[in-house]
């Protein structure tokens, strides 16, 4: 992700001097320069890895961020109609802002990969429109800034929470592939549901198009002529991304990447080196660290206007960092989120979605035999499955560990989300598809190795998952099969290892022995802690969960990692928020004056 900061404002408005010259002092300190200027806009960005601007022919907007195809054709002056024809006929890394005619922002659009962050926030007459900036928040707050202890409660329920708002009153975050007003109104300009409604079937013309998109979406990502790593799992998705990054000649990846841990459910060496075999190139293998958490390298995610949900292996995270340094490597690659956007394979609402829309009587037990046999479930208990969820009654998103909540979260449902809208048309596992995806978008915020090199999920880029929502369950699956259109279609350019694999490493245990060593740390820092003083976690029960028998028998790791980063994040802007002089602008102008 890159840093910017887009400085809106009315020329001539006197309100906006004063946070205007300290947001741009700040802006110097951190680093960024100002790339393009108009009267009432300032552009603030990075000279070493500098964003594109495209202002509108009418000066009413502007696109930050790489943008494949022809902004210029969209552009038109209402916000939201401008927005989905953006949607609709360009796509890449971008954020797009509206002006009124006096010159202020009025709304933004985040691109629907949410690739770059789009945070804004109002400070006396000055409106920015920001990535997420360490100290740019605090320089030049909004009025009413102070953390959201009640949102912070919803995202401890459900991290969807995070997806269109930020847990800090006053600042105002956007979903991927909405706009988002300056009034806090949101509304969606790429609708999933519009995707996923579609069904197509697995065939020659479909297969060829996700092969194409995949490739359209690396070599539009790609930069030309920069210096690239590319993560080799051992998986599916990451050698379906090798087998399009070794086909792109403006590119050169210096290191395949692979991190091992030494443990027979976990290593996948076998699969690297066979794909890496079959590509004609070599992978470097990294073992995987086997000390703790590191609560240090943790806490950058408490410098984050939002908790960061890419830091949770912090020790992974600062080794590419450093091998980014060393290598200047300026992209890396990843597989993730092949397992949503190709569907692996499992559950009863595969079986829905053959059912879906039909008679009762017109479909046999055939589709829910199919899925029983390769999900190791009973017939019945599918088909009784998928007939709720084809009639409507479709369960919550499971929920994870949540005994250690206060009793007042517990009852609360699974988050609500801008693309859940015109999902109760979608059959139910493309509806899941969804959601899954919109989790997904989650990871991302400030990282150590984000602060090196631009981190690439191509499978995330819009065109990928354009193709890949609009293809039926079945089509992805051929009932309950993992991802097996994608295996398929990508078969030429997968090693016969990979091609034929279904299990996959499980990490496990590796990330519980990891919590394990730190437990005593981890009791201090959450026992403790703002979560517990404000209420959202309940101390006793928590006290049990952070036990060592606990973790043997449950293993809720995911939520004391995902706890911890809150517990940071909320300590951090605690403190912040307490030294914070409110800058009385409006009495330095009148000195100044």
């Amino acid at each position: 992700m890159f840093d910017y900061a887009i400085l809106t404002w009315r020329p001539g408005d006197k309100a906006a001097r004063g946070p205007l010259k300290t947001a741009k002092t700040i802006l110097k300190r951190l680093g960024l320069e100002g790339m393009g200027v108009q009267p009432g806009l300032e552009v603030w960005g990075s000279s070493a890895t500098p964003p594109s601007i495209w202002l509108s022919p009418a000066r009413d907007g502007l696109i930050v961020g790489g943008v494949i195809g022809r902004p210029q054709a969209a552009w038109i002056a209402e916000p939201l109609a401008c927005a989905r024809a953006l949607c609709r006929d360009v796509w890449g890394r971008y954020v797009a802002v509206f002006r009124d005619p006096d010159g202020a922002a009025t709304a933004m659009l985040r691109d629907p990969s949410g690739a770059v962050e789009a945070l804004a926030w109002r400070c006396e007459g000055l409106t920015l429109v920001a990535s997420d900036l360490d100290g740019l928040l605090e320089a030049v707050p909004p009025a009413e800034l102070a953390v959201d202890w009640d949102h912070l409660g919803r995202v401890l329920v459900d991290r969807l929470a995070l997806a269109g708002r930020c847990p800090l009153r006053g600042v105002l975050a956007a979903t991927p592939g909405t706009v988002r007003w300056m009034d806090g109104a949101e509304a969606l300009a790429w609708r999933p549901a519009d995707f996923a409604r579609q069904s197509l079937d697995d065939t020659e013309e479909t297969r060829r198009g996700l092969v194409e998109a995949v490739d359209k979406a690396i070599s539009g990502l790609a930069r030309p002529g920069t210096r690239a790593m590319a993560e080799l799992s051992g998986g599916l998705d990451s050698s379906i991304v090798a087998g399009a990054l070794v086909r792109q000649s403006t590119l050169t990846v210096v290191q395949w990447l692979h991190y091992f841990v030494e443990d027979a459910g976990a290593d996948e060496r076998h699969y690297a080196r066979a794909a890496a075999r079959h590509l004609n190139i070599e992978v470097t293998e990294a073992p995987k660290a086997t000390v703790g958490l590191d609560l240090d390298a943790l806490s950058m995610a408490a410098r984050s206007i939002r908790p960061s949900g890419a830091i949770a292996d912090a020790h992974y995270d600062q080794d590419i960092a450093a091998r980014a340094r060393r290598l200047g490597a300026k992209q890396l690659f990843t597989g993730l989120a092949g397992d949503t956007v190709f569907l692996a394979a499992g559950g009863s609402l595969l079986a829905a979605d053959d059912y879906w829309r039909r008679p009762l009587w017109s479909v046999g037990l055939a589709p829910a035999l199919e899925i029983a046999r390769r999900s190791h479930k009973s017939v019945w208990s599918v088909w009784r499955q998928a007939q709720v969820a084809r009639m409507g009654f479709r369960r919550s998103a499971p929920a994870g560990e949540t005994a250690h909540l206060a009793a007042k979260l517990r009852g609360l449902g699974p988050a609500g989300h801008a693309w859940f809208e015109g999902l109760e048309d979608v059959a139910p596992a493309k509806a899941r598809q969804v959601r899954h995806l919109a989790q997904q978008l989650l990871v991302s915020g400030r990282t150590a190795r984000g602060q090196v090199i631009e981190v690439v999920h191509p499978l995330l880029a819009q065109p990928v998952m354009e193709i890949c929502l609009s293809l039926s369950a079945r089509a992805q699956t051929h009932g309950g099969d993992d991802r097996v259109m994608a295996r398929e279609a990508f078969r030429a350019r997968l090693a016969p290892d990979v091609y034929a694999r279904r299990s996959k490493g499980d990490l496990g245990r590796h990330y519980g022995r990891a919590v394990a060593e730190d437990l005593p740390a981890l009791r201090d820092l959450l026992l403790d802690g703002c979560l517990v003083q404000a209420g959202l976690l309940d101390p006793a029960v928590l006290d049990q969960l952070l036990a060592t028998q606990t973790l043997i028998w449950k293993g809720p790791y995911r939520e004391i990692v995902e706890a911890v980063i809150l517990e940071q994040w909320a300590r951090s802007w605690t403190r912040r928020l307490s030294r914070l002089p409110r800058p009385a602008f409006a009495e330095r102008l009148v000195q100044e004056v």
